[in-house]
């Protein structure tokens, strides 16, 4: 599936080169629309790998692929899929994201000043889960991303642990964190956490984003220029300090045992009173850079202390000493020197403005956008016009019930846009559906007001719509994604889905092929994770012999829990997974089994097997209960495949019917002739 999928989104891209199309020189015909060898020709090569020649096999496997792209369109047109609300929607909320570079200004505006000077009163910590997304990635591998995105957001909201999502998904690596390499040192996970944050750290679609929602929320894929992303807002917090002055002692885990972390920190922390902590942190720190400092860390924002300093600083004073915290990077105590507070805002608005001026937020405002409009589209107004209906419009207008005069022509133009006028009546008619009870105004300047905010609105829409007319580009990306959406949604309905519910049909076709689905010698293993506190030997000794009785793992580990008086955090202490692997499937079975005289014995049953190095923190048990023999899978078993399979066989009754159905003629002769 995954592989059609890309092959027929990887055509979207191809359609961008429809333009003008030549009737002399028409390579295909299907359903009327007509393509040229030249339009073909660049189709082609968009999806070719560059040469001076063209590949014959590949042009007649590409001319049959297109043939199928283009009759599934038709289908998904024929379907309404391209009417369907969410189909709409998808398209709508895509063109807004997409039309952003071209309606946004860098121009500077106090709306814009105050959104981030307000912000900077809150600190927010959020998780996120990245899906990336390049650059100059396809309409189609956004979609793609999307989807996906959707997907985790999907499983976040039924309750899955958002850290554990964020380490199996997240695109950004400092979520899985990174193991130490002779180049380079470990960074630990945090398993998609960001800590605390305020205005202007983050991308600025990003952190609108977050500022949005309320604690606990998770958000709807946000696009930045890194791809999606899925937040959740884990705190929100009047923000204690705008800066402040920290002196700390850290004992990095990374250098040390825990053990011996914990030691050197409480020994550290117990020297404070006596030495001071200037002379504690040159003595004991291991943040080089502050230790040689007396332990300084001067300025500090939010997004630059673990939040676990943040959590602690709000309740703290001047002056005092923090409690011994243990964060992801290690033990840590640190003493609050000085805080700074938010200034105010005409103090802060000079260092706001530069920082705007450099960031996407600046292409928010509409108003410049608007301005070159009409300069663009020789907008021109006539307020002469607009003064000849302050007879005509009265107070009852607050009230919210003027009527329109009755037989008002109003023909006469208020202002015109490229090949649109907007006439008095226009005016008027656009003033009575916009009427609410208000504050009551002078008649000429409110109609000022309103014609000036009518004027914007109208030449916006005007230049709204103008934008794929005006810019090719958009133009062609805006086709592609909407067809790559009826491209997933008809194939997702004649295909994919089907294949889901189809049951019958899924089962016919496993037990057609079922003897090609068959497992490889397989070794039934469980694994015991004992934590180091645990006597090994003794408990090796207990699974070894409840493993011979044929008790099952719950009954083996509800003794060593009995046997070793476990009370309290039993998994801590005990826990197993169970497995039947063939060569392959696990490095450690592989190493323990597959690749020793061991696998030349299917006789051996019930062997013990340790070793103590595959955990950093837990001592491994390991029980060879038997070898399995070859023998085929159950449908349950080999699910996944036989879907994949029995999609392609969908595919092609899909396709095969597509080819009855409509029609569609090749000029071989033009065809051919391509070289």
């Amino acid at each position: 599936m995954k592989k059609f999928f890309i092959l027929t989104l990887t055509l979207v891209l191809s359609s961008f080169v429809l333009n003008a199309q030549n009737d002399n020189d028409v390579v295909l015909e299907i359903q009327g629309e007509k393509i040229t060898k030249a339009e073909f020709l660049k189709m082609y090569n968009r999806n070719s790998v560059a040469s001076s020649t063209i590949d014959k096999e590949d042009l007649n496997k590409y001319l049959d692929l297109y043939i199928n792209y283009k009759l599934k369109l038709l289908q998904a047109k024929q379907d309404g899929l391209d009417t369907s609300k969410t189909y709409l929607d998808e398209v709508a909320n895509y063109r807004k994201q997409m039309i952003q570079p071209y309606i946004n200004d860098v121009s500077i505006t106090d709306s814009l000043i105050k959104e981030a000077y307000e912000r900077e009163k809150e600190f927010l910590r959020a998780s996120h889960i990245l899906i990336s997304v390049p650059a100059n990635a396809t309409p189609a591998d956004t979609l793609e991303a999307y989807k996906k995105a959707i997907m985790i957001r999907d499983r976040a909201l039924k309750g899955e642990d958002f850290s554990k999502l964020a380490i199996e998904y997240s695109d950004d690596p400092s979520a899985k964190g990174r193991e130490a390499t002779e180049e380079q040192s470990a960074i630990l996970g945090n398993g998609g956490d960001l800590g605390y944050f305020t205005s202007m750290t983050m991308v600025y679609p990003f952190e609108s984003a977050c500022y949005s929602l309320q604690k606990g929320e998770i958000s709807m894929p946000i696009k930045t220029t890194f791809g999606y992303h899925i937040i959740k807002l884990t705190d929100r917090i009047p923000a204690p300090f705008f800066t402040c002055n920290i002196k700390h002692v850290w004992i990095n885990t990374q250098k040390h045992s825990e053990q011996e972390a914990k030691q050197l920190i409480e020994e550290a922390y117990s020297h404070v009173n006596e030495w001071k902590i200037d002379s504690v942190a040159r003595a004991y720190s291991d943040d080089s850079y502050s230790a040689q400092n007396n332990g300084w860390l001067m300025k500090q924002k939010p997004n630059t202390l673990p939040a676990e300093y943040v959590e602690l600083i709000k309740d703290m004073k001047e002056e005092q000493l923090s409690p011994i915290i243990k964060t992801r990077y290690g033990w840590h105590f640190f003493k609050l020197m000085n805080i700074h507070p938010l200034q105010s805002l005409e103090e802060r608005k000079p260092q706001i403005t530069q920082r705007i001026s450099r960031d996407v937020r600046a292409y928010k405002t509409i108003e410049s956008f608007i301005e070159k409009s009409k300069v663009f589209y020789n907008f021109t107004e006539n307020k002469k016009n607009l003064n000849e209906l302050n007879s005509l419009v009265t107070d009852s207008i607050f009230a919210g019930n003027w009527q329109l005069p009755e037989g008002f022509i109003g023909d006469k133009v208020l202002f015109s846009i490229g090949d649109t006028s907007f006439t008095q009546k226009d005016f008027l008619e656009e003033l009575y559906t916009t009427q609410h009870k208000q504050t009551p105004e002078y008649i000429p300047l409110f109609l000022e007001k309103m014609f000036n905010s009518i004027t914007d609105k109208k030449v916006l829409e005007y230049a709204d719509n103008k934008l794929e007319e005006r810019f090719p580009e958009l133009k062609e990306t805006m086709d592609a994604f909407r067809e790559g959406i009826l491209i997933f949604a008809i194939t997702d309905k004649e295909v994919w889905n089907k294949s889901l519910t189809d049951s019958i049909g899924l089962a016919n076709f496993y037990e057609q092929h079922k003897a090609e689905y068959n497992w490889q010698d397989r070794a039934d293993v469980t694994t015991w994770n004992i934590d180091k506190s645990i006597d090994l030997k003794k408990a090796t000794k207990i699974i070894a012999k409840y493993s011979k009785k044929n008790k099952t793992n719950d009954q083996t580990r509800e003794y060593l829990l009995k046997k070793f008086s476990i009370t309290e955090k039993p998994d801590k202490y005990f826990s197993y997974s169970w497995g039947r692997y063939e060569k392959g499937a696990n490095k450690n079975i592989d190493k323990l089994i597959w690749n020793t005289p061991l696998a030349n014995d299917f006789k051996k049953e019930n062997v013990i097997l340790s070793d103590t190095t595959l955990m950093t923190n837990k001592n491994n048990v390991f029980v060879l209960k038997r070898f399995v023999a070859p023998q085929t899978k159950t449908l349950d078993e080999c699910k996944g495949v036989v879907t994949s399979q029995y999609q392609e066989v969908l595919e092609r009754n899909w396709i095969e019917s597509l080819r009855r159905k409509y029609t569609y003629t090749v000029n071989y002769d033009v065809f051919n002739s391509i070289k």
